[in-house]
């Protein structure tokens, strides 16, 4: 039977009123006995109106008194209970309250104890429950599924058994099935290396002794052979002082990891050739003037521009990986081999005598670029400028200046071989860098002036215009030419200081007696001439002085129509050349001009080098080559101008030959403006 509070005098005891359900006692009959607090609540009367007075069947509206009679009773009388019925109830307020009906007969007692709970209460629990439930579910599989995006399994360590309890996620990173048991000792024995497993053992004790949380990084190796980085964070739970439990979070950083791997790759390997690039490069350079001493070796590929016109930028490329590979085999995994940019690679080598390893490195890699290439047989040939730690310098800074220097020198004097900045190359590489101070100095102060050379008409031996030649002042007066600072015109900046002081100075000297100077020959390096609008730059200028072109007669060297911009400099000569200007072929016969560049830009006359005038009495094979040349010219349609000319006998030999005119010191040295002959003048 149905267990129920104690009876009062007037009812159930006072427990029994603090119930959120209705209590109901009745005989055998069915009249009421007894009936709690909440009970007379829901009914809205007072226990003197129900208790002896009333039966139960009287509590229930009509339907549920029919139903009782007819179906509920007999099956108490048959069961001896029921079990959560509906039964609407009238309360109160004049509806109806649907409860929950739970009854126990009792023979021996002679009673029947009811219970009613409130079902629209009761429903409110449920779905409370059914919706706690599916809340938990979703909490579940939101949980798995940040797991799952973030790489993150938890687990659980029983620090005296040593088993582990997991989130799915954890035995997914392992390779194993969910449901897998584990323990610690099998988990290091099955997927990390010996040296791992004691570090994650060690983690594990001081944790224990420091209760501080650990956090370790190993590489997992699966059943399947997968590998993973996973990173563990973990701390303890302690009771009593005693750890009872280990908690924390395996982290799958494999793809971070590899994310970061890809950023390091893109930020300090060249991409084409995989060695080490020049970001990378000045780190370890740095990095190496911590150790001991070392070799450093900058290579620049002679001439690869021709391989890359001839065999395409595909073979080109490929040649220059076969390059990486026969350069990084040199150093070994103790060096470092780098590609700086372009045709440009660089080798570091720590080594007790950095010099002669820094020797060995350079003749090693001519060696190696002059065995055969996969592409086309090519073989190859390199500039090797040479530098060592701490002999040469004790910064990086100062030991790349060493070496790129000494690259520049044996570029200029010794292609395809291999120097230190020292001796001989040091002096020449210091005589230039003073050179550059004292033009640069001169430009700053005005002192680079323009003193004019006569050109004569070898008949009549009048002048007809004036070749400019840069000279400088010093400080203390003194007027010198570029046989004591020639060397600074190697330097791009300087040449252009150079040409444009002299241009400037040329203008305004014809500003002032145009008549007098007539036309005047202005150099132009072939700094200047690198602009693709160099001639719209030239007549501007000219321009601004109100000037005609056509008292300038532009002067290049053979060496400015090497290389791939003969398509350039024929464009500007020829907007010159439309403006009045005329275009001399300066020094013609030393340098390598082709003689297509004769017949394809437009050039109005040639300068025949001073070499072949001035030597035409010490050696006999020089009459013939002016010969030619003169020859040559007047079949094109060319003007001709011999330079060096200092012997009336050179000057009668060269009007027979045919050449209009000549300058040199047969006619006069060079001498500054307000020095120079009346117009026209006979000389």
């Amino acid at each position: 039977m149905m267990d129920f509070p104690p009876l009062a005098c007037d009812g159930f005891g006072p427990e029994a009123d603090l119930l959120p359900c209705g209590l109901l006692l009745t005989d055998l009959e069915g009249r009421i006995l007894a009936a709690n607090a909440t009970l007379l609540r829901w009914l809205g009367q007072p226990a003197s109106a129900l208790i002896g007075q009333r039966r139960f069947a009287h509590l229930l509206a009509m339907p549920g008194q029919v139903y009782w009679k007819t179906d509920l009773w007999p099956k108490l009388c048959a069961q001896g209970h029921l079990d959560e019925v509906t039964l609407p109830l009238p309360d109160a307020g004049g509806g109806l309250r649907h409860c929950l009906l739970s009854a126990q007969l009792s023979q021996d007692s002679g009673r029947i104890g009811f219970v009613l709970s409130d079902a629209a209460r009761a429903h409110q629990r449920d779905q409370d429950q059914a919706r706690a439930g599916v809340l938990a579910q979703l909490r579940m599989r939101w949980l798995a599924q940040i797991e799952r995006m973030a790489g993150v399994g938890a687990f659980a360590l029983d620090p005296e058994t040593g088993e582990i309890e997991a989130s799915d996620r954890v035995f997914e990173m392992l390779g194993l099935p969910a449901a897998a048991g584990l323990t610690l000792e099998q988990l290091l024995a099955r997927f990390v290396s010996g040296k791992v497993r004691a570090a994650i053992r060690d983690d594990l004790a001081q944790l224990t002794r420091t209760q501080a949380p650990i956090e370790h990084e190993a590489v997992l190796s699966t059943p399947a052979g997968v590998l993973r980085r996973v990173q563990m964070q973990a701390e303890g739970e302690w009771l009593g002082g005693q750890m009872t439990r280990i908690a924390g979070v395996l982290h799958d950083i494999t793809r971070m990891h590899e994310d970061q791997q890809r950023l390091w790759q893109a930020a300090n390997i060249d991409e084409l050739t995989g060695l080490a690039n020049r970001r990378l490069f000045h780190r370890q350079l740095q990095g190496a003037l911590e150790g001991g001493s070392f070799a450093l070796v900058l290579l620049d590929l002679d001439d690869f521009n021709a391989v890359n016109d001839l065999l395409g930028a595909d073979a080109a490329d490929a040649a220059l990986r076969e390059v990486a590979v026969r350069l990084s085999g040199l150093v070994g995994a103790a060096g470092l081999a780098a590609r700086l940019g372009g045709d440009e690679f660089a080798l570091l080598l720590p080594a007790a005598d950095a010099d002669a390893a820094a020797e060995r490195l350079a003749q090693a890699a001519r060696t190696a670029l002059a065995q055969p290439f996969d592409v086309a047989a090519t073989v190859l040939t390199a500039c090797i400028g040479m530098a060592s730690f701490p002999a040469d310098a004790t910064d990086a800074e100062g030991l790349l200046r060493c070496a790129r220097q000494a690259l520049a020198e044996v570029k200029t004097v010794r292609p395809g071989s291999a120097a230190f900045l020292r001796g001989p190359l040091r002096d020449r590489v210091e005589a230039r860098r003073a050179a550059i101070a004292f033009v640069q100095e001169a430009a700053r102060e005005g002192r680079i002036l323009a003193w004019y050379q006569p050109k004569v008409r070898l008949d009549s031996r009048r002048i007809v215009g004036y070749e400019a030649l840069a000279r400088i002042r010093t400080r203390e007066g003194t007027i010198c030419g570029p046989e004591l600072w020639g060397a600074a015109l190697e330097d791009v900046d300087c040449a252009r200081l150079v040409d444009g002081n002299v241009l400037d100075a040329v203008l305004a000297d014809l500003t002032r007696d145009a008549a007098r100077l007539m036309r005047v020959g202005v150099n132009f390096s072939e700094a200047s001439l690198r602009g693709m609008d160099f001639a719209e730059q030239i007549l501007a200028l000219i321009a601004t002085r109100g000037l005609s072109p056509a008292l300038i007669e532009l002067e290049v060297v053979e060496t400015v129509l090497l290389g791939q911009r003969s398509e350039v400099l024929a464009q500007g000569f020829t907007r010159l050349r439309a403006q009045g200007m005329r275009i001399a072929l300066d020094d013609f016969g030393t340098g390598f001009a082709s003689l297509s560049h004769l017949r394809d830009l437009p050039i109005d006359r040639i300068k025949l080098d001073k070499s072949f005038v001035m030597g035409l009495a010490a050696d006999h094979r020089n009459a013939p080559i002016l010969r030619a040349i003169l020859d040559l010219a007047a079949v094109l349609g060319l003007e001709t101008v011999a330079e060096g000319v200092e012997t009336e006998k050179a000057a009668v030999y060269l009007r027979g030959l045919g050449c209009l005119e000549g300058q040199g010191f047969r006619f006069g040295p060079a001498r500054p403006f307000e020095l120079l002959p009346a117009a026209g003048s006979r000389l």
